[in-house]
């Protein structure tokens, strides 16, 4: 048996649930490769210029550099 003091006097419909926040896009948005990136030729040459001013192996260095790599690496095992 039902109590009438349990009864809600006005219809009351249930509360809703609470809305979640939308996380916030970082900062820098990734990189998106359908959308085309715009820059310069001159931009582009600066950039290859900067790569040159690095260091510069011979191949013959380079490929010494690996085998001795190779070796101390194949020596630990």
């Amino acid at each position: 048996m039902t109590k009438l003091s349990n009864i809600p006097a006005k219809e009351t419909t249930a509360k809703t649930a609470k809305t979640r926040k939308a996380k916030t896009e970082p900062a820098k948005p990734k990189w998106d490769p359908t959308k085309p990136v715009q820059f310069t030729q001159e931009e582009i040459w600066e950039h290859i210029h900067e790569i040159e001013k690095g260091p510069f192996y011979p191949i013959e260095e380079v490929h010494q550099r690996i085998r001795s790599w190779m070796d101390n690496y194949q020596g630990k095992k």
